[in-house]
């Protein structure tokens, strides 16, 4: 087996080394699985860490050996630099600024890291393919993990709640993770036919159930959003109609079948808010506090958990908390000067991907059709899930801010690009002519 390692790992190795594309996708890779909070050797080498600089490095000389040195001209990038320095201004300036600092050097500037990686190593639809198969494999991996972890017994945060180690220890996050690609393989189920039908079903059915076994009503209310936008422009009005109250029926089934009734979170009194509602509401106004008395930076990046007792108003349970709301964490931390960098990128991806799911391109692959149509839905769960769980930070968004400005660089419409001399040497000669 020692030996199997060793052949693995270099393989590994060399395919990494192999050109930046790849150096970047096991970036990502390590950034979604996490090896070494499954493996805590690993954190020694902090393999993140590594493989990102091959990575920069690996762009760097590809740029350099092939002479470009074009940068991505997509509107995000300018709104990236601004949420850059708010929140280096809010950490900076933050209520310990020796922590937020420590955590935008080791949190932040990796997602900025890979955002600019990927907006300039992806550049054609065949990349944009892999990238996005890469991701919602890697997350299936994950759906199949909690599957084991609740019917092995392992599932005891509230009761019967799936998880995993590390930053997807909690079951909220973890589920929304793993909805994040499910409007992927519905697209792709929906445009094959066959064993390909079979195949995306199939994957498709491990994340919705790897969704539910965490009992996160957060991520039950994303994934019925994500469904309902990926299915909502197929059929007639009739049954766009019908598609809300069906999906909203089978979203509380399974969450009834998974057991959100057994969670030990229940509530104190008949008609009360149980504790985990209650709380929500307690933390959503303390932030709110935080926000109006610390409008421009914040009370720092990464510190609403250390602010909440000061801005709470006899919470349900005392103790540092978080926002359990990614828009008002944002504010909360950031103020304005993150707030409104954060949201311009939000509605900059939605924008972009909204004008790919409409847009008809005939000479789109199934499978590239179904990459460019699954963002839209895809960023509808993620921040329907998002504003009852703390991820504006979250390197999932960042990686959608990034999908959002590579696809809109790959599939901006031709009307964009202006006549080359040739053609307008044509025209003037057409016109002469009349």
């Amino acid at each position: 087996m020692a030996a199997v390692g060793v052949v693995l790992g270099v393989a590994a190795i060399v395919w990494i080394l192999s050109n930046a594309l790849n150096a970047t996708l096991a970036f990502i890779v390590v950034l979604v699985l996490r090896p070494a909070d499954h493996f805590p050797a690993l954190a020694a080498i902090q393999p993140a860490k590594l493989v990102g600089l091959v990575a920069i490095l690996s762009l760097v000389v590809t740029k350099l050996f092939h002479g470009d040195l074009r940068l991505s001209r997509a509107p995000q990038g300018k709104w990236m630099l601004a949420l850059t320095g708010g929140v280096l201004a809010s950490s900076i300036m933050s209520s310990n600024a020796t922590a937020s600092l420590e955590l935008f050097t080791d949190a932040f500037v990796k997602m900025l890291l890979m955002y600019g990686l990927l907006v300039h190593l992806v550049t054609n639809k065949a990349q944009s393919v892999r990238l996005n198969l890469v991701l919602a494999l890697c997350t299936v991996g994950l759906a199949l993990l909690a599957i084991y972890v609740r019917s092995s017994g392992l599932a005891t945060i509230e009761g019967n709640r799936a998880a995993i180690v590390g930053l997807l220890s909690d079951p909220n996050d973890l589920a929304l993770l793993l909805l994040v690609y499910v409007p992927l393989f519905a697209e792709l189920a929906l445009g094959t036919r066959g064993a390909g039908r079979l195949l995306w079903g199939a994957l498709l059915a491990i994340l919705v159930a790897g969704v539910f076994v965490t009992v996160s009503r957060g991520g039950a209310l994303g994934l019925m959003a994500a469904l309902a936008f990926t299915f909502y422009d197929r059929g007639s009005w009739s049954l766009r109609l019908l598609l809300a109250p069906a999906l909203a029926a089978v979203v509380v089934g399974m969450l009834l079948i998974a057991g959100v009734n057994d969670r030990s979170s229940g509530a104190f009194k008949p008609g009360q808010l149980d504790e985990s509602a209650q709380g929500r509401l307690d933390m959503w106004a303390s932030g709110l506090r935080m926000t109006v008395n610390n409008p421009v930076f914040g009370v720092g990046f990464g510190q609403f958990p250390e602010n909440f007792e000061s801005y709470a108003r006899t919470p349900v349970v005392w103790g540092p908390r978080d926002a359990h709301n990614s828009f008002i964490k944002a504010a909360a931390e950031t103020g304005l000067l993150g707030f409104i960098p954060f949201m311009m990128l939000v509605g900059l991806t939605f924008r972009t991907a909204y004008h790919l799911r409409k847009d008809e391109v005939p000479e789109d692959s199934p499978v590239e059709r179904a990459v460019r149509r699954s963002l839209f839905p895809s960023m509808v769960g993620f921040c329907v899930a998002a504003f009852f769980l703390s991820q504006c930070w979250s390197w999932f968004l960042f990686i959608l801010f990034a999908q959002s400005a590579t696809m809109y660089e790959i599939w901006k419409p031709d009307q964009e690009t202006s006549p080359s001399d040739d053609d307008l040497g044509t025209m003037r000669a057409y016109v002469h002519g009349q």
